[in-house]
């Protein structure tokens, strides 16, 4: 979209505030949305040939601006808030440090072009630039290196040995392979030495352990923002300022340091080593400190950026007085982020740019320009072809120049063929050269919002919601727990369970000589002193046990007892019992005729363009399926699965509503009263302004209430009801029963879940979860059950931050405050 750079630089008012930048002076800019300021930044950068740091106050904000940005054309990153943990822990997850440093390791690669940052992230300590550059690591394939040596780095880089690499700041050695994560890499490398020579680097899939795509060469570099080199020098400085403590709790403090000192002098790193940023580094640096004096600088609504910077300072300062009291910091190490006054300054020497959307009274910096843009914003066009017809009527009788942001390449030409026909003048090349009035681009393509310059006669409509463009790395999908896939995953003593002989003890791995040819083969201990030598080769036919333990201990079976055979043919008879029951259950629902609802209408349109947050693909696939099999006469049988929040609930919401139009009644079963209740309060807010009476049925209703319910439903007044167990009582009985919604099914029993299919052969049945039992995900792979997967995350979706410690009240305390303090879950 580079065309939009050359339309906006025809306006008066970006043609002054480029002047007044290209002089470095600090300037404002006023009447900008999120849009308009991708725009004039883009074009800035475009034109001036410069590279950006923008500053908000907002984490959506920042998003959104990177989003639209790289639809721009522009490399475009943000550089995240992290926690600083000041406990000890013995492991945790570092998923927002790991996106700072490839942030850090890009800028000093000069691999972008805007880095956007919260006003608190930018202010946060992290590693110098001089540090990170030197304990960075070019290898390449064919060059000289010693594993050993490669290893040494590693660990000094804060990489984690393991035995199998399964996330960023990982490493493995086996042999003469090394497999790590490289915290700004796609995906896993495994290196393989030939002596000191690296032979060759190859990308590979944690999944199948794979290789898959050669690289060449490959930057390492740290999986820290904290690198303590010199543990021994950390140390003496810890011992000093612990001997200068005058406060009242110095005892305290003394004693919590000294445990740290002594993992520092055994060759260890303390759990706790953020607290030390100030005494690992000679000079405490922030995110400024990367960019040069010709960087714009860029402030995106400073009201708001002061106003995050002072909560952000307020709450620290709350929780020192908290760390204080236990010990946990003392004065000299309570310093961890960079103030306000001394941002301000920095903007002071380089020169900085506002871009706000309100005009203000008053900045943090003079100003040597002031610019009012008068632009529009356009709200998305949701796809409806007659509705495009009517928004872009008034600009083609105004001779705008319009253009259209399909989506797809797809869409764009199915758009412009349809408009064509019905008239419109649609260029059909791929791109703006130039304002044409009255001519209409259809381009693929998307951004947050449309675009109106009505000085230029320009305008902008995009379709549906901006998609992230970042590549997604190779994903990470769940094991089967009880499948070994290398002989790293047993221990000594770890029960296994082999196909033919049953359940017995791993007892390592042995070499023996059968008939001249010597094999690995792993021993099996069996009751009564009892061996088995299985061939490593014939790793498939031993499975680690999962059963339940009596006592922490297993019954082992005992060879040539027929007690395995056994307790295998009772199990199959069993599931055989249960299989026939099922298959007959689900033969009876695929020969019965259900309820085909027709597609869908203006009033589902309407409830899904209320939904506040961007769909991902995988949602909307998702919505797709389950509407098609709605569609069809034959009883939908659908398994939904997705890891918590990543919108599973929006999705089932959507079945609802497009049941409950038609006049069918929808029921939701929820596993708890807890989750019963949010799930209700969930569907009040997004049903609100359609006429469908919800209603909740759990012991948070009275008796009265309850029989209240149960009346409404047999009568047809309620259209949608949510809750537990009770909707399985006999006296439960619906009018006219469209759609059934089973979230967790895991945690229903076989008969609850399959009542509703007993009573209802013909209505359709959907089934959430995020962990589904095996017996359930057999029926979806064997085809009895059609099954939809959400594997990707919203984009506005936080990792789940992992600690792991000693229980402590305290720290639980304080995570949830924290959790709260966010509008977390």
């Amino acid at each position: 979209m580079n065309f939009l750079t050359d339309i906006i630089s025809q306006l008066h008012e970006y043609s002054e505030l480029e002047n007044a930048v290209a002089k470095r002076k600090s300037s404002a800019a006023t009447g900008l949305t999120t849009i308009h300021k991708a725009n004039v930044v883009s074009a800035l950068c475009t034109r001036l040939e410069k590279k950006a740091l923008i500053i908000n106050g907002d984490e959506q904000e920042s998003r959104q601006l990177a989003n639209n940005l790289e639809a721009m054309g522009k490399r475009a990153l943000v550089y995240p808030l992290r926690d600083f943990n000041f406990r000890t822990v013995s492991g945790q997850s570092r998923e927002y440090e790991h996106q700072r440093l490839k942030v850090l390791s890009n800028v000093l690669k000069g691999d972008y072009d805007v880095v956007i940052a919260c006003i608190d992230a930018a202010a946060q300590y992290t590693i110098p630039p001089e540090v990170l550059k030197r304990s960075s690591l070019m290898i390449k394939s064919g060059g000289e290196m010693e594993l050993d040596e490669l290893v040494r780095f590693l660990s000094a880089s804060g990489y984690e040995r393991c035995e199998i690499v399964e996330g960023e700041g990982q490493f493995a050695v086996r042999g003469g392979i090394v497999d790590l994560f490289v915290p700004d890499e796609k995906a896993p490398m495994r290196i393989e030495f030939f002596g000191d020579e690296i032979d060759t680097i190859n990308y590979f899939d944690p999944d199948t352990q794979r290789r898959t795509d050669y690289v060449e060469e490959v930057r390492l570099s740290p999986s820290t923002e904290i690198l303590v080199n010199d543990k021994q020098a950390l140390a003496d400085k810890i011992r000093s300022k612990a001997k200068s403590l005058r406060s009242k709790n110095a005892a305290a403090v003394r004693k919590i340091l000294a445990g740290e000192i002594e993992l520092l002098e055994s060759g260890e790193n303390p759990g706790s080593v953020d607290k030390f940023i100030s005494l690992v580094y000679d000079r405490q640096v922030t995110l400024f400190d990367y960019f040069t004096a010709d960087t714009l600088f860029i402030v995106s609504e400073h009201t708001r950026v002061k106003e995050r910077m002072n909560g952000y300072s307020w709450q620290f300062g709350e929780d020192l007085k908290a760390y204080f009291e236990e010990g946990v910091l003392c004065k000299g190490l309570d310093t961890f982020f960079e103030g306000y006054q001394d941002i301000c300054t920095r903007f002071l020497k380089g020169g900085v740019l506002y871009l706000d959307n309100f005009t203000s009274g008053s900045y943090d910096t003079p100003l040597a320009e002031l610019v009012n843009f008068t632009v529009r914003h356009l709200s998305l066009w949701g796809g409806n072809t007659q509705q495009l017809e009517e928004d872009i009527e008034p600009y083609l009788k105004s001779k705008y120049t319009l253009v259209i942001l399909a989506g797809t390449d797809r869409a764009a030409d199915s758009l412009r063929s349809e408009l064509a026909d019905k008239g419109y003048q649609v260029d059909k090349s791929q791109q703006v050269s130039f304002l044409e009035p009255g001519k209409i681009f259809v381009l693929p393509g998307a951004l947050s919002a449309g675009i109106e310059y009505s000085q230029l006669k320009f305008a902008l409509i995009s379709q549906g919601h901006i998609r992230t463009l970042s590549k997604r790395r190779i994903g990470f999908k769940n094991r089967n727990s009880k499948q070994i896939s290398t002989l790293a995953e047993l221990s000594n003593g770890d029960y296994v369970v082999h196909e033919t002989h049953g359940i017995g003890q791993f007892g390592g791995i042995h070499k023996l000589e059968v008939r001249g040819v010597v094999k690995d083969y792993i021993k099996i201990s069996y009751a009564k002193g009892d061996t088995v030598y299985v061939p490593v080769t014939s790793l498939d036919l031993v499975s680690k046990y999962i059963g339940p333990k009596e006592d922490g201990a297993v019954k082992l079976s005992r060879l040539g007892s027929g007690d395995w055979a056994k307790a295998k043919s009772r199990v199959r008879k069993a599931v055989k019992d249960m299989a026939e029951e099922l298959t007959k259950l689900y033969a009876e629902r695929m020969k019965v005729k259900g309820y085909a609802f027709p597609p869908d209408d203006e009033w589902q349109r309407d409830f899904e363009a209320k939904f506040e947050y961007d769909e991902t693909e995988d949602q909307l696939r998702c919505i797709d399926e389950i509407k098609g099999d709605m569609e069809r006469e034959t009883p939908m049988e659908r398994l939904l699965c997705g890891d918590v929040g990543f919108g599973k609930t929006e999705v089932a919401l959507r079945a609802a509503f497009k049941c409950v139009t038609e006049s069918k009644q929808c029921v939701l079963l929820a596993p708890t009263t807890i989750l019963a209740w949010q799930h209700y309060q969930t569907a009040l807010r997004r049903f609100d302004g359609f006429p469908v009476n919800i209603e909740l049925l759990s012991r948070f209703r009275t008796p009265k209430q309850q029989e209240e319910i149960v009346r409404k439903l047999k009568t047809g007044e309620i259209d949608f009801v949510i809750g537990t167990h009770k909707l399985l009582q006999k006296n439960v009985v619906f009018r006219d029963l469209g759609l059934a919604i089973i979230d967790e099914e895991q945690r229903f029993g076989v008969a609850q879940k399959e009542h509703f299919k007993t009573m209802f052969k013909n209505i359709d049945i959907l089934t959430l979860s995020a962990t589904p039992i095996p017996r359930t995900l057999n029926m979806a792979m064997s085809g009895i059950r059609d099954m939809s997967v959400i594997e990707e995350a919203p984009l506005d979706r936080k990792p789940v931050q992992t600690y792991v410690l000693e229980h402590d009240d305290a720290v639980i305390a304080e995570a949830i405050r924290r959790e709260l303090r966010r509008g977390g879950q």
